[in-house]
């Protein structure tokens, strides 16, 4: 009876630690799939879906309550807001490319650069190996990650879990200087 309980106390701490180092594994995979320019494996780590959505709500402000109060007695201020919102959408959607998606971890922090604009026209990124990054747990299913050593107000990259093991880069959160 005792040896049971050894072997299940066992058991479950094996796949409470599997469940707690899944990200670290999958961050892991994506470097090696961005070394070997495996860039399909690359993908299947991502959901541009909810990374492009991500992106375009943080960027146009859509669901920003505190945007819909900034009207600041400017008259122009909706038609400029619908017209960020309008370029913004297709931007993004063309930016967001495995060689986009790749620049920007190479660059350790969501946002657009010169560089992810210029992966996105090549297809090919720049870079050959991801920074070391920094992984912090939000939640059961969200784990917060950039690169070692930026500040806070770089904004974060967002593993959401899939299932019990998997996880995919599904969301960033910018810096609010750059909403």
């Amino acid at each position: 009876m005792k040896k049971v309980v050894i072997v299940a106390v066992a058991l479950v701490s094996l796949l409470g630690m599997a469940s707690y180092f899944s990200p670290h594994w999958t961050l892991y995979r994506m470097r090696s799939a961005v070394e070997s320019r495996d860039y399909k494996a690359f993908s299947s780590y991502v959901d541009f879906t909810s990374l492009r959505n991500s992106f375009k709500q943080q960027m146009t402000g859509k669901g920003d309550d505190d945007r819909v109060d900034q009207d600041n007695g400017n008259p122009l201020e909706p038609l400029t807001r619908a017209i960020v919102s309008g370029l913004a959408g297709p931007l993004i959607d063309v930016m967001l490319t495995p060689a986009g998606v790749i620049e920007m971890l190479g660059a350790g922090k969501p946002g657009v650069t010169q560089s992810v604009v210029a992966s996105t026209v090549t297809q090919v990124p720049n870079i050959s190996a991801l920074p070391d990054m920094k992984l912090s747990y939000r939640g059961w299913d969200n784990v917060l990650f950039r690169a070692e050593g930026l500040p806070e107000a770089s904004g974060y990259f967002v593993l959401q879990r899939q299932g019990w093991w998997t996880w995919k880069l599904a969301a960033v959160e910018l810096n609010t200087a750059t909403k």
